[in-house]
């Protein structure tokens, strides 16, 4: 079963990989680039601070617990997995690959990750105007498309990097949300406790 996976994967890649034009190999690496992720990580941050809501210091404070909580868990499942990224295949002459180097594994994507749990962090934190959470979106959307693109993730490693990255952006929102309405219930009770 998991050869099956495994090689349907290797299939999908090969199929979205060579799916390239000469104006997307400049965009996917610029959207695959850490320059493009802290741009859009500090204009959230900004976004999410000056909101107006009561408690942006702490909302941006999970925000960014929420991120570091990603980098952690897919650096820990890469480290456990060890599986080469398809650059280092042995069908590397095929591929379309605009990055070459990496010392490091593919399974899971953490741009994908990563990119996805800001993103669902934002949607949920502008639930009142979603516009920004879904631009957010799409933004992830394309980074982990842009993963596959320059070759250095399967689709499998892409998709398991969006889910894990929905799952942290939900768990740290709703964690955040928990906080906040303690701190809520507390100003209620005690106007003077902050």
């Amino acid at each position: 079963m998991l050869e099956e996976i495994i090689k349907w994967d290797k299939e999908l890649f090969l199929f979205l990989n060579i799916k390239h034009t000469g104006w997307l190999d400049t965009v996917m690496p610029a959207l695959s680039s850490y320059w493009s992720w802290i741009i859009v990580c500090l204009i959230i941050i900004v976004m999410i601070f000056f909101k107006g809501r009561v408690k942006n210091i702490l909302a941006t404070l999970f925000f960014l617990f929420s991120l570091a909580v990603s980098a952690f868990i897919t650096n820990l499942v890469k480290f456990i997995v060890q599986r080469p990224r398809p650059i280092h295949s042995d069908w590397d002459s095929t591929i379309h690959a605009i990055e070459k180097n990496s010392d490091s594994f593919s399974f899971f994507s953490s741009h994908s990750a990563t990119a996805f749990a800001m993103s669902v962090f934002f949607l949920l934190f502008y639930r009142v105007n979603k516009i920004y959470g879904w631009i957010a979106i799409i933004w992830a959307i394309l980074v982990a498309y842009s993963r596959i693109y320059v070759a250095k993730h399967y689709p499998l490693d892409v998709i398991c990097g969006i889910v894990c990255g929905i799952a942290i952006g939900i768990v740290g929102y709703k964690i955040f949300s928990y906080y906040e309405e303690k701190d809520r219930e507390l100003l209620a009770r005690d106007p003077y406790a902050n």
